[in-house]
């Protein structure tokens, strides 16, 4: 059973990558909504020299909206507040006092794709942050806050309703493609997987290449699980992504969509995955709680065959403790399941 850890600022140095190898960590993510060539390539040749055949894994962006590079303030926003969510393109014509007056919110699409929309709800990082929408206006969205929070460049964004353009991959990820062309990685991951379109768009792009990679969907909204068995005729292995389904799909329906996702993919004999929501108590440096080791349990006996750490690795208090506290917790079910 694989135990991905995501690498970020709590873990990047090399003793301790160590430690999570040691501790039962067999791929590395690089998760390049966070691209930074020179420590990806940092972590790529420490993770070579500690192990060899380690797998690395990079994951790429792919349709997330996220607040755009071109936000010029760092804004603090309080419940009940006015916001206004634009494209990029409607952002690059306003003027600086417009932004001061009207707190301005550039996304990382275009002012027609928000026109032609239907869009209800916004919400930030895992939905901690969230937005009603009160009208949309030449594109550009006027909302309220629900619950307040920092908004910065490259905060991830989920709109549900927005409707996206088909068959298209986006700049930052062929070049991200290209990276893992020219470095040491085996392991291409798409995220926000809607179709098998999106996977087909990646082959195509590596298709003449020498390396041998195995590509991997994330899926994490309601649509892509609902073409599950579309994708899986293109990958032999999805991760469900919980952290963005749950304000994709509303927390009550995403644990019905997980399940029912898991079982198409296990009857038709291929992998598995479970990202995000594992162990936030221990991101926190608190100790796991009975309702994460149960769905870690429940996961088990469900036949997943592996575990992403997202939070709890990168930017987590005690990366290497929940690391091997995971491993413990594998290990100690499967023998339980494996003596009846």
């Amino acid at each position: 059973m694989n135990i991905i850890a995501t690498i970020g600022p709590k873990t990047i140095d090399k003793w301790i990558l160590k430690e999570l190898i040691e501790g039962g960590v067999d791929i590395i993510r690089l998760n390049c909504s966070h691209f930074n060539k020179d420590d990806f390539e940092k972590v790529i040749g420490n993770s070579r020299d500690l192990k060899r055949n380690l797998h690395i894994l990079i994951d790429l962006s792919g349709k997330k909206i996220r607040v755009s590079k071109s936000l010029k303030y760092i804004y603090k926003v309080y419940n009940n507040q006015e916001i206004y969510f634009c494209g990029e393109d409607f952002y690059s014509s306003i003027s600086f006092r417009d932004m001061k007056e009207r707190r301005y919110v550039p996304l990382n699409i275009e002012k027609k794709l928000i026109e032609r929309s239907d869009i209800k709800t916004i919400s930030m990082k895992d939905n901690t942050m969230n937005f009603e929408v009160i009208s949309v206006n030449d594109g550009v969205i006027k909302a309220r806050v629900i619950k307040g929070g920092i908004i910065r460049e490259g905060k991830g964004c989920n709109i549900p309703g927005l409707i996206e353009e088909k068959n298209y991959i986006r700049k930052n990820d062929v070049e991200n493609i290209n990276f893992a062309l020219q470095n040491d990685t085996d392991i291409i991951c798409q995220s926000f997987v809607e179709s098998s379109d999106d996977i087909k768009l990646i082959k195509d792009i590596i298709k003449d290449k020498k390396n041998k990679f195995k590509i991997w969907a994330k899926v994490e909204t309601v649509k892509g699980i609902e073409n599950i068995n579309e994708i899986l005729n293109e990958v032999d292995t999805v991760i469900i992504g919980r952290g963005d389904l749950v304000p994709e799909a509303g927390i009550l329906e995403a644990v019905r969509l997980q399940d029912k996702a898991i079982k198409i993919i296990k009857e038709n004999n291929k992998r598995v995955i479970i990202a995000t929501h594992l162990l936030n108590s221990m991101k926190n440096g608190h100790l796991a709680t009975l309702p994460e080791i149960e769905s870690i349990y429940n996961f088990i006996n469900l036949g997943v065959d592996g575990f992403l750490l997202a939070g709890e690795t990168s930017i987590g208090k005690v990366p290497i403790r929940t690391v091997k506290f995971l491993k413990s917790a594998i290990e100690y079910y499967n023998y339980k399941d494996m003596r009846g």
